[in-house]
């Protein structure tokens, strides 16, 4: 049975991957989709949101499924749009693929998604890994970036703020973080919180426990 559930949520995955539906519903069980809480109109088609995408690739790996297999049936946005949803659900406001141009004399950039709750201001580098290994050079090029872009996002503060409509004057305080779909515990790296992402609701509800441990920026705005 788990064989035909995971055989199931990806085929809904990887037809639903482009524009997210699928025409007719292609010989699935239909007991499956009522318990996967998947269902057709009357004419056949099924909708299959970011929401439920993202929802159906966590029931697959919590029943066994590979996360590089899974993940492959995603879209970027889904995976960002999984993070914000998160961090919405732990009272903050959210902007998914901030960015920025450049121009002659500094480097544009773009942060996946910022959160701000208060004057705490989550920056977040979503990392679609299916791989192991913590101590990759990958990862480590990808701390020294997220600090980079972070240290940006606190000299356009200003520019964050009107944008967010903060209301709150103050000093604000900048995390750099990375979310990835790895499968291990939270980890720091120089400072720079890596966190599955099936540890971030946790991971953010227990920031506090983190605070001391990690590298944050600051900025008074006003």
């Amino acid at each position: 049975m788990k064989r035909d559930f995971n055989n199931t949520i990806i085929e809904i995955l990887r037809e639903a991957k482009e524009n997210g539906i699928i025409t007719g519903q292609n010989g699935f069980k239909r007991d499956i989709l009522e318990h996967l809480g998947v269902y057709g109109d009357k004419d056949g088609v099924i909708v299959v949101d970011r929401e439920k995408r993202i929802d159906l690739a966590m029931a697959a790996v919590e029943k066994g499924m590979e996360i590089s297999e899974v993940i492959s049936f995603l879209t970027w946005k889904d995976f960002e749009g999984l993070i914000a949803g998160i961090l919405v659900e732990n009272g903050f406001r959210c902007i998914e693929s901030y960015r920025r141009k450049g121009n002659s004399f500094e480097r544009g950039m773009e942060i996946d998604v910022i959160g701000v709750r208060g004057r705490l201001v989550f920056a977040i580098d979503a990392k679609m890994w299916g791989v192991r290994g913590g101590k990759s050079s990958s990862l480590r090029t990808a701390v020294e970036k997220q600090k980079v872009r972070t240290k940006k996002l606190v000299n356009q503060s200003d520019h964050l703020s009107r944008k967010m409509k903060a209301e709150i004057q103050g000093q604000y305080e900048f995390v750099p973080i990375i979310v990835t779909w790895l499968v291990e515990e939270v980890e720091l790296h120089e400072g720079v919180p890596v966190v599955p992402v099936f540890k971030f609701n946790s991971f953010v509800l227990d920031f506090e426990s983190y605070r001391d441990l990690i590298v944050s920026y600051t900025e008074l705005i006003t």
